[in-house]
C-alpha cells in the first residue's frame, strides 16, 4: 500500500445527496490510512437528506466552510463599484458595496500578513476575474490562512471549484490533482467560453476524467494530455446486494431512474414511454429518484397523461432507500439527452444498477455506453426517441427470463471496471507521482502566473 497522505479536498457545497461519487471518494481514501480535510464553499441545504456515511465517518467533523456573505460565494456578485449597492437575490435590503469592502478588509489584513503575494492576486481581475471582484477569492484565501495544517496533495472536484481554490497549489506549497464530471466541461465553457481553465491547466498538476468521452472534451478545452487520467467514479460493490431478478405472473414491472429532475436526464422520454406501455396493457409502475428544477413540470406530465396510479416522483433518497428501490425493481432506465451540446460524463446510477443485478437501458448519449455493456447487460436507444425506448422496454417485459443472465453480466462488467476500492488505490498511485513530481513545474508555474 502507498504510504499516509495528508490530502486537502476541495468542494463546492457539502454533503450533497447526489454527490455519492465524492464520499465513496473520501471514506475509501480514508480506509487505506490517508488522513483528509474537507474545504467547502458553502453549506448544503438543511432538508436535504444525508447519506449515513457522513455521520459514520465523522466527515463533517473534517469539513471547514468559508462561511462568507452569500453575495460573495453563493452569487459571485462584484463589489465595484464602491459607491454602489449590491441586492443579493431574495433579499429585501441591499447592501452598500463600501459596507462590502469594509467587512473584507481584516480578511485581507490576513492574507497580507501570512502571503502577500496571493493577497494582491486575489483581488486581481486579471487572475481570478470575477471572483476577484466579489471578493470571493479572498474570502478563500484569509479561510485557508487560517488552517495551521500542511498537505501532501490537494485535490479539487469539478473544474469551477479548481479554479476557484487554485491559489491553494502555491499557498501550501503541494500538488494539484482536478477532477472533471460534466456540467464543468460542458455547461460552462459553453457560458463562459472555452479558455475559463487557461490558468488552472497551468496550476494542476494532474487531471482524473471518469471516462473517455470526458476526457475528449477536457483535453480539447486545452488540458495537456500528460496530465491526463482516466479515473472513473466508482462504488463499492457489496453495497448493492446482488438479486437475480424475476417476476410473479400478476406482479407489475416496476422501472426505476435515480437522476436528478433536470433536462439533460430526459424524464419526459420514459415517462411517454411508459405511457404508451400503460395504454398497450402493459402492467407496469415507474418509480424516479430525485429532486430539482423540473419536478413540478414532469409532475404537470404525469397528471396530464393520466399516469399518477402508475409514476412516482420520490424525491430525493439517501443510499439506503436508493439500495431498496433497486432491490425491488425489475428494470434501470437512464435516458439522458444533450441539452444545448450538453452531455453526460459517466451517469454513476447506471453502474450500481448493473451491480444491483437491473437490466438496463440508456441512451446512446456521452458516455453511457462506456458505462454499460451493450447488448448483454442492457440495450441501447437513440436519445429522445420515445418509440425506440418503447420498444426496447416491452422487450424486456416480455422476456423476464432474459433478466438474470443481464443481471449477472452488469454485475461483473461493473466488478471489473467500477470497484470503488480498485480504483482509490489507483488514485493513491497518482498522488504519489504527483508528491514526487512537484517542483518540476515550479519555474513554469511562476513564469506563467506573472505573464498572465
Amino acid at each position: 500500500m502507498a504510504r499516509p497522505l495528508r490530502i486537502a479536498m476541495f468542494l463546492g457545497s457539502f454533503p450533497v445527496i447526489s454527490e455519492t461519487f465524492i464520499i465513496r471518494q473520501i471514506t475509501g481514501l480514508l480506509d487505506l490510512g490517508h488522513s483528509i480535510d474537507i474545504f467547502a464553499n458553502s453549506r448544503p441545504d438543511p432538508s436535504s437528506p444525508v447519506h449515513p456515511e457522513v455521520a459514520k465517518y465523522r466527515l463533517l467533523e473534517r469539513t471547514t466552510y468559508m462561511d462568507a456573505p452569500p453575495e460573495t460565494i453563493d452569487w459571485e456578485m462584484p463589489v465595484i463599484p464602491l459607491t454602489g449597492r449590491t441586492w443579493p437575490p431574495g433579499s429585501e435590503t441591499s447592501i452598500h458595496n463600501s459596507v462590502r469592502a469594509a467587512r473584507a478588509l481584516p480578511k485581507f489584513l490576513r492574507c497580507l500578513s501570512k502571503a502577500p503575494r496571493l493577497a494582491f492576486q486575489a483581488l486581481s481581475s486579471a487572475q481570478f476575474g470575477y471572483q476577484a471582484a466579489s471578493l470571493s477569492t479572498l474570502y478563500r484565501l484569509a479561510k485557508l490562512c487560517s488552517t495551521a495544517n500542511r498537505y501532501d496533495v490537494l485535490h479539487a472536484h469539478f473544474g469551477p471549484v479548481a479554479n476557484s481554490f487554485r491559489f491553494a497549489r502555491q499557498l501550501f506549497r503541494a500538488p494539484l490533482c482536478v477532477s472533471f464530471h460534466g456540467y464543468d466541461f460542458s455547461t460552462l465553457p459553453r457560458q463562459e467560453g472555452s479558455g475559463m481553465y487557461r490558468k488552472l491547466f497551468k496550476t494542476a498538476d494532474a487531471v482524473t476524467v471518469n471516462s473517455q468521452y470526458t476526457c475528449s472534451q477536457v483535453e480539447k478545452l486545452g488540458c495537456p494530455p500528460g496530465l491526463l487520467h482516466l479515473l472513473p467514479v466508482g462504488l463499492d460493490p457489496t453495497q448493492f446486494p446482488f438479486r437475480e431478478r424475476s417476476r410473479k405472473l400478476s406482479e407489475p414491472v416496476r422501472l426505476l431512474t435515480v437522476a436528478r429532475l433536470v433536462p439533460i436526464k430526459g424524464h419526459e422520454y420514459v415517462i411517454r414511454a411508459v405511457a404508451r406501455l400503460r395504454d398497450e396493457g402493459c402492467n407496469i409502475f415507474y418509480n424516479i429518484v430525485g429532486d430539482g428544477p423540473l419536478k413540478e413540470t414532469l409532475s404537470s406530465l404525469i397528471h396530464e397523461l393520466n399516469l399518477d396510479q402508475t409514476v412516482t416522483l420520490h424525491g430525493s433518497l439517501d443510499s439506503l432507500g436508493i439500495n431498496h428501490l433497486f432491490d425491488c425493481s425489475h428494470i434501470f432506465v437512464l435516458a439522458s439527452v444533450s441539452v444545448n451540446g450538453d452531455q453526460e460524463g459517466q451517469g454513476l446510477a447506471l453502474q450500481e444498477a448493473q451491480a444491483a443485478g437491473l437490466p438496463v437501458i440508456a441512451t446512446n448519449h456521452g458516455a453511457l455506453p462506456e458505462g454499460m455493456s451493450a447488448g448483454e447487460s442492457g440495450f441501447l436507444v437513440p436519445e429522445r426517441d420515445v418509440t425506440a425506448l418503447t420498444e426496447r422496454l416491452k422487450y424486456l417485459v416480455a422476456h423476464p427470463e432474459e433478466w438474470a443472465s443481464m443481471g449477472h453480466k452488469g454485475r461483473a462488467f461493473v466488478e471489473k471496471k467500477f470497484d470503488i476500492q480498485r480504483l482509490n488505490r489507483k488514485l493513491s498511485v497518482i498522488y504519489e507521482i504527483m508528491v514526487e513530481n512537484h517542483g518540476k513545474r515550479k519555474g513554469e508555474q511562476a513564469i506563467s502566473l506573472a505573464g498572465d
